[in-house]
C-alpha cells in the first residue's frame, strides 16, 4: 500500500507544471548575406535599435527592395515553442520575411522549412517545436531571418529574436528530484516493515 501511495506521489510531483517557460535571447550573429545592417542591434531583449535585414531604393517614386538575410545564434538551445521576432514599423516598401530554426548538425547547419509573414511592426509569434525536433533532440541553436526584393518590397525591421529554452528549468528539476526522493523513501519503509514481519 505504502508503495502505491510512493508511486502516486512520484507521479503527481513529476507531472506537476513549471512555474513558466525559460525565455532565451540572441546572443550573436551567426551569419548575415545580402542587405543588412546593424544585424547586432537585434540581439538581447527588444529596447527600440533594430536589425534592418533587407534594403530599399526608389526610383522615380517606386520603391525596389533588396534581399537580406541574418541567422542568430543562441547560447541556450531552443525548444522550438514561442518563437518570437519584434519588429519596428516605419520601413519603405511591405516586407516579405521569412524565418525557419536550425541546428549545425555534423558540422553544417541544417534548417526546418521556413514560415513566410508580412513583416511590420509588432511582435510575430510562432511555434518550429515540431521541425526543431526532427532536426535535433536537443534542441536548436539557430534562427535564421530573410526577405526577399523586388518590386513594392522592403526592410524588416527586427528588433528582437526570442524563444523558449530547450533545457528544463531548475524548478522543473528540483519536482523530479522531490518526486524520485518520495519514491525512494516509499521503497525504503515498505523493505523495512517487511523485514520487521518477517523476523
Amino acid at each position: 500500500m505504502r508503495f502505491l501511495v510512493a508511486l502516486l506521489t512520484l507521479l503527481t510531483v513529476s507531472a506537476a507544471p513549471a512555474a513558466a517557460a525559460t525565455t532565451v535571447y540572441a546572443t550573436g550573429v551567426f551569419t548575415q548575406s545580402g542587405v543588412t545592417t546593424n544585424a547586432s542591434d537585434a540581439l538581447g531583449a527588444s529596447n527600440g535599435s533594430f536589425a534592418q535585414v533587407g534594403g530599399a531604393f526608389s526610383i522615380f517614386g517606386l520603391t525596389f527592395g533588396q534581399a537580406g538575410q541574418v541567422v542568430y545564434s543562441f547560447a541556450d538551445a531552443l525548444s522550438g515553442v514561442g518563437l518570437q521576432l519584434t519588429g519596428i514599423g516605419g520601413a519603405p516598401g511591405i516586407s516579405s520575411v521569412f524565418v525557419s530554426i536550425g541546428e549545425i548538425v555534423g558540422g553544417v547547419a541544417v534548417y526546418s522549412a521556413e514560415a513566410n509573414f508580412t513583416g511590420g511592426a509588432g511582435v510575430f509569434s510562432f511555434d518550429f517545436s515540431t521541425q526543431c525536433s526532427a532536426i535535433s533532440s536537443t534542441g536548436c541553436s539557430l534562427v535564421r531571418v530573410r526577405t526577399l526584393g523586388g518590386f513594392g518590397r522592403g526592410p524588416f525591421r527586427l528588433d528582437g529574436v526570442s524563444g523558449v529554452g530547450a533545457a528544463p528549468e531548475p524548478s522543473s528539476w528540483a519536482l523530479m528530484l522531490l518526486g524520485f526522493a518520495g519514491a525512494a523513501f516509499g521503497l525504503k519503509r515498505r523493505r523495512g516493515d517487511e523485514a520487521l514481519t518477517l523476523a
